[in-house]
């Protein structure tokens, strides 16, 4: 049983080095961060259904985690079409703060 424990917890360390590995590699496009966040943030909730899923009272929980990653994916969305409107390309160099802009 231990080892089926520790192949499990190897298999959402690999998914998050993964993702993190997704986030880091986007380097211009504001989609493609959002979209790793996104990875991430599902990586995240497997895990915890994976570790936690043996108990009912983390139902809720997830219920909640979710309804939050909704929420939270929705203002990045508008925030990237802000920018778009703005600056005219998602690329993450076109928004600088120096005065040349």
């Amino acid at each position: 049983m231990s080892v089926s424990c520790c192949g499990g917890v190897a298999m959402y360390l690999v998914m998050v080095v993964l993702s993190v590995c997704c986030i880091l590699s986007q380097r211009h496009s504001l989609l493609g961060i959002l979209l790793g966040f996104e990875v991430f943030s599902l990586v995240l909730f497997c895990s915890f259904v994976g570790v936690f899923g043996v108990m009912q009272s983390p139902v809720g929980l997830s219920l909640v985690f979710l309804c939050l990653e909704v929420c939270v994916m929705s203002v990045c969305l508008a925030l990237m079409i802000k920018l778009v409107k703005v600056s005219g390309s998602d690329y993450v160099g076109v928004c600088s703060f120096s005065d040349s802009y």
